[in-house]
């Protein structure tokens, strides 16, 4: 069914043009029309929606270009420890427990983590989201069911991460190449679910492993995504190993392209930075995931001011312990501001770009402005909330002063998920409850 939003008060079609009094026509999966609307706009259809936005803001959807679901298992456990700490006592010890209940042919915990994690994604506006975890056809299921646009970033490692979740390199790769076959485009061309190549980190695989993973995304023209130079250590861990720096090892090997977008990109020279700009790789910035592990600040604003382009992601729930990406804006301009000490460094447009059409760019989606020919995901935002009166400048009231719970209605590729705040796609108290169920028999923390 096609859907009519009409009279939208504030039409955000990107983070330069803000339109007010204006219409949108939804057809299929794309959007049709942006104008006022005219009977010639729905000749022809046998029938539409007409959601009214009088009063409300209509906005690209928000693209969670990096995360891993997984951790939503892990919300509110540590926040003492560095990341390769973490790494040992938080996220390997569920890992382990998801493998063998993996090897018992029991993907249930993915099925609703999955859930719970598109669930709250979708009450805060994110219509898609990039996913680098624990890959099960459980998550994949889990997003069919929910109506998110979800990519799977299939992990791969070979070295570093402890023996016991390390697998043979023969069934690492068919493992990678059986998902591709399964979910990538799942149920045609008009799909939701989308799958890549992810290579955790740099130094977490071999050479063998990330030539194997150039070779097969350049022949399948599919992306990449994987974290690069999150902390000082792997830095200083690949210098040792190899003389060269992550991104520098990696463009020795041929891997960067267009088609690769890379989480954090914290302790880059500035060698790299030209790298990351001449190959147009998309870095995706994680704010207050590095805050909480004291990763460090990626040099977001230096790489805007070169022109390069960046998308926005939370990380996972154990490194931030939500999926907001209202907080996730607030925090990249306000962490930019201070790091830099300059007030005008980094703007609500500069944050609202990367959360939407930088994350487009990561995913490798046709998404992130409000445009005909564009997939119609877009989120309508309640504007009758105190908090957002009186309202100045519609982005910087969207980025400084918006929450979660201010989304009203999600739309992904033309169907609503989202309707007046509740999510129809899936029955929320059922979930909950059944979630609340497996996870208490599986996991004691």
């Amino acid at each position: 069914m096609a859907v009519l939003i009409k009279n939208v008060s504030y039409l955000i079609r990107d983070a330069e043009r803000v339109e007010e009094g204006k219409d949108v026509l939804l057809k299929e999966n794309k959007i049709w029309k942006v104008g006022k609307f005219t009977p010639d706009w729905v000749k022809g259809l046998s029938s539409y929606e007409v959601i009214d936005a009088s009063g409300k803001m209509v906005i690209p959807g928000f693209i969670n270009a990096h995360t891993h679901l997984y951790q939503s298992l892990l919300k509110g456990c540590q926040d003492d420890l560095p990341l390769v700490d973490w790494c040992n006592q938080v996220t390997f010890p569920l890992c382990q427990l998801i493998a063998q209940e993996e090897r018992k042919k029991d993907d249930t915990l993915g099925y609703y983590w999955g859930l719970l994690s598109s669930l709250e994604m979708l009450k805060n506006g994110v219509t898609t989201c990039l996913n680098l975890d624990m890959s099960l056809n459980s998550v994949f299921q889990a997003w069919v069911d929910s109506g998110i646009r979800g990519i799977g970033a299939i992990t791969t490692a070979d070295m570093w991460i402890p023996d016991v979740l390390k697998e043979e390199p023969i069934q690492l790769r068919e493992k990678v190449l059986s998902f591709i076959e399964k979910w990538h485009l799942y149920g045609g061309e008009d799909s939701r679910i989308y799958v890549m190549f992810g290579p955790s980190a740099p130094f977490v695989c071999s050479e063998d492993l990330l030539l194997w993973t150039r070779e097969e995304a350049s022949k399948r023209k599919m992306h990449i995504h994987t974290h690069i130079a999150e902390t000082l250590y792997e830095v200083e861990l690949l210098e040792k190993e190899n003389g060269l720096r992550p991104l520098k090892y990696l463009h020795s090997l041929g891997f960067l392209g267009p088609d690769l977008s890379a989480a954090h990109c914290i302790h880059l020279d500035d060698e790299e930075l030209e790298l990351i700009k001449r190959y147009q790789v998309i870095p995706v910035h994680n704010p207050k995931s590095n805050m909480k592990l004291a990763s460090g600040i990626a040099p977001v604003t230096k790489m805007l001011s070169m022109g390069i382009k960046v998308g926005l992601g939370t990380d996972g729930c154990a490194s931030n312990d939500n999926l907001d990406m209202f907080e996730e804006m607030r925090f990249a301009s306000l962490l930019q501001k201070v790091a830099t000490a300059n007030s005008a460094a980094f703007s609500a447009r500069d944050a609202f770009r990367m959360a939407t059409e930088g994350g487009a760019l990561a995913c490798g989606i046709d998404a992130g402005t409000i445009d005909e020919g564009k997939l119609a995901d877009l989120v309508i935002i309640d504007l009758e909330q105190p908090h957002l009166y009186p309202l100045h400048d519609p982005i910087n009231t969207l980025v400084y002063c918006g929450k979660s719970s201010d989304v009203e209605t999600v739309i992904i590729n033309g169907q609503v998920v989202v309707r007046n705040k509740e999510v129809i796609s899936l029955p929320e108290r059922e979930v909950l409850e059944e979630a609340r169920r497996v996870i208490a028999t599986k996991i004691t923390y």
